[in-house]
């Protein structure tokens, strides 16, 4: 992403959008940090969608010239450049939700394995003891 922003041959502001997006990603690669990348990725992937389509209509009059830059092929590199940012991180965002879900169904097979290492334990214990469980 940080490529597209530097190399591409896209107008403001969709460098920036760019920028963004690599922001989230790297907030998203770290636990502390993913609910907080997540959500700018969320962000950044529905103003790039928002921002798609509106230098068309800029361009078409005389008065919005300034907004953006109406370069014969601005638009059209606008759009595309604002539907890569937004479909790169919409990708980004599902990659990072799996990562949670993988991080959480991770820390609670290892619940679930210390549990059962409980429950063996305790019922060495109480073999020992002779002491009745109750499940008779």
């Amino acid at each position: 992403m940080v490529g597209c922003a530097a190399l591409g041959p896209f107008p403001q502001p969709v460098p920036l959008l760019f920028l963004i997006a690599a922001v989230g990603v790297a907030n998203a690669s770290f636990a502390l940090m993913r609910t907080f990348g997540m959500a700018l990725l969320g962000g950044v992937a529905a103003a790039s969608i928002a921002l798609a389509g509106i230098p068309f209509v800029t361009c078409s009059s005389d008065r919005f010239t300034d907004v953006f830059t109406c370069a014969p092929q601005a638009p059209t590199w606008h759009l595309t450049g604002a539907v890569i940012v937004a479909s790169l991180s919409g990708a980004s965002l599902v990659l990072a939700r799996v990562a949670a879900k993988a991080a959480a169904d991770d820390h609670l097979g290892r619940i679930e394995r210390r549990l059962v290492a409980v429950q063996r334990e305790l019922a060495v214990v109480r073999g020992r003891t002779g002491a009745d469980d109750g499940d008779d």
